[in-house]
């Protein structure tokens, strides 16, 4: 019988998850920043400083749109990548009834991808259609944009957009009760990141997948990647130089080192495991797969970006050189060079987790 191993496809599924979820999680917290200014409130003058910055304003807006679409084009890319694994994929539909074993994490997770996906769908509904939306600009209401040139070509006045603006606007809830769900949200997008770790740490045999360090490094990795696409979104749309993209920014910095100390303490326990796959891990990770652990993880993944982000910032917050053309250019490629280098790093993270994983021999009695 073919021994069929995890490999690009489930990496990709991983790592679109994670993504789907710190999209979301960006989302939230942008649409958040731009209520507190819409509002004026006390709480948005402590936490933003200024609420008169009408680029802060229009790039909240962008990086809310962005990673809301994002995560949920995230999810649906990759959850075709799980299903093109799976030997009958149209069973995955009837898992509510196959799939009784709730303290399993494949039952938890898969209620969580089907809640999550249903509070993401309406999410990027109201933020990309709606009375409220039909006179905003941006490159993130691409969405609408491709739709309404759709209904240009229908006989009929109202086409697509006029559905989902009808839909958004019959939909939208209230203020509070919106607020709650977002918190929802965003607790689910989190659970859809740690998931696939905690899953993969049910086989204690395999050494690499240690519960009490991968959920955190995947929970990690997740939220820099979807700070990451949603930002790189808010760059095309013009928002590279505004306080929302620094403050982001420095935000997936800090994520980033906590996620390289977690890999460092892994590296550490496995070092230092006198089991034998532990050690035949090491060698692999240091060996076999080092271009894309050593190379792709550690350094273009992760620490490049974050002293990217460094020079970027400080050209920018101490300098002049962003008052020139040609400085605006080379910030706004430094940022955009950073977010693409992080997302390149997150799927390499799966991708190795998963092929350098070796199993501990099993022990037979009596041989």
């Amino acid at each position: 019988m073919l021994h069929v191993h995890w490999a690009e496809f489930i990496a990709l599924y991983l790592f679109l998850g994670g993504v789907s979820g710190g999209a979301y999680v960006t989302s939230s917290w942008a649409s958040l920043m731009k209520s507190l200014m819409d509002t004026d409130s006390w709480l948005g003058k402590i936490l933003l400083a200024r609420t008169d910055d009408e680029e802060h304003r229009y790039a909240c807006a962008e990086t809310a749109r962005w990673g809301s679409v994002l995560s949920v084009l995230a999810m649906a890319v990759g959850g075709v990548a799980l299903l093109s694994h799976l030997g009958a994929p149209l069973r995955a539909l009837t898992f509510p009834v196959l799939f009784s074993n709730y303290g399993s994490w494949l039952t938890i997770g898969t209620w969580v991808i089907v809640l999550f996906t249903t509070i993401a769908v309406l999410e990027t509904l109201w933020l990309h259609f709606g009375s409220a939306v039909a006179t905003e600009s941006g490159l993130s209401l691409f969405p609408r944009k491709i739709l309404g040139r759709i209904d240009s070509l229908l006989p009929t006045e109202r086409g697509f957009v006029w559905l989902l603006d009808t839909i958004a606007d019959a939909t939208r809830l209230p203020s509070r009760v919106h607020g709650a769900l977002r918190v929802l949200g965003g607790g689910l997008a989190l659970l859809l990141v740690v998931y696939t770790a905690m899953l993969l740490s049910d086989v204690s045999i395999v050494p690499l997948w240690e519960r009490t360090y991968l959920p955190f490094i995947f929970l990690m990795s997740g939220v820099s990647t979807g700070i990451s696409a949603a930002l790189l979104g808010t760059v095309a749309s013009g928002g590279a130089l505004t306080r929302t993209n620094h403050r982001f920014c420095l935000t997936d910095d800090a994520i980033i080192i906590a996620e390289l100390v977690a890999i460092g303490l892994l590296l550490s326990h496995l070092s230092n495991s006198s089991n034998a796959a532990a050690d035949l891990t090491m060698s692999t990770l240091f060996g076999t797969y080092s271009l894309a652990f050593v190379g792709g993880v550690l350094l273009l993944g992760t620490s490049l970006p974050v002293v990217i982000s460094i020079t970027v910032t400080l050209l920018h917050q101490f300098t002049e050189f962003g008052e020139t053309l040609r400085g605006k250019r080379l910030l706004t490629g430094g940022y955009a060079l950073k977010y693409s280098l992080v997302l390149v790093g997150g799927f390499l993270l799966r991708y190795v987790v998963l092929l350098a994983a070796i199993k501990t021999p099993l022990a037979v009695p009596g041989l």
